[in-house]
């Protein structure tokens, strides 16, 4: 049971740090949105697998059908991960800098949908 607790807590650091350095790179515009989703899914999916493989193992034992449900549901999230992660628009920056024309200094506030 330990070993499993220290598992899922490197698992955990680990995935993090990763998910961590995506999203630092793709908001830096080194890395586009397609190779970030599939960099996101598979370190979240990867902190999940430790605890998922437990719970499978202490409920239906150690086993070819504990690891076949255990790849199934690793594969199932990964791709439910993947697939709504390509769904967020991508990034867009605002532009700054020395070039930048600005309308005004004033914040314009967004348009009312009520007519009144």
């Amino acid at each position: 049971m330990l070993e499993i607790l220290a598992l899922q807590v490197i698992a955990a650091i680990l995935g993090t740090l990763s998910i961590g350095g995506a999203d630092w790179l793709y908001h830096r515009g080194r890395i586009r949105q397609p190779l970030h989703s599939l960099w996101v899914s598979s370190s979240s999916t990867a902190i999940c697998l430790p605890l998922l493989t437990w719970t499978i193992d202490v409920f239906l034992g150690a086993g070819v059908i504990s690891w076949v449900l255990v790849g199934a549901l690793g594969v199932m999230m990964f791709l439910w991960m993947y697939r709504n992660l390509l769904k967020v628009r991508s990034v867009q920056r605002p532009l700054s800098g020395p070039g930048t024309l600005r309308s005004s200094s004033r914040p314009v506030p967004p348009s009312s949908s009520v007519n009144g």
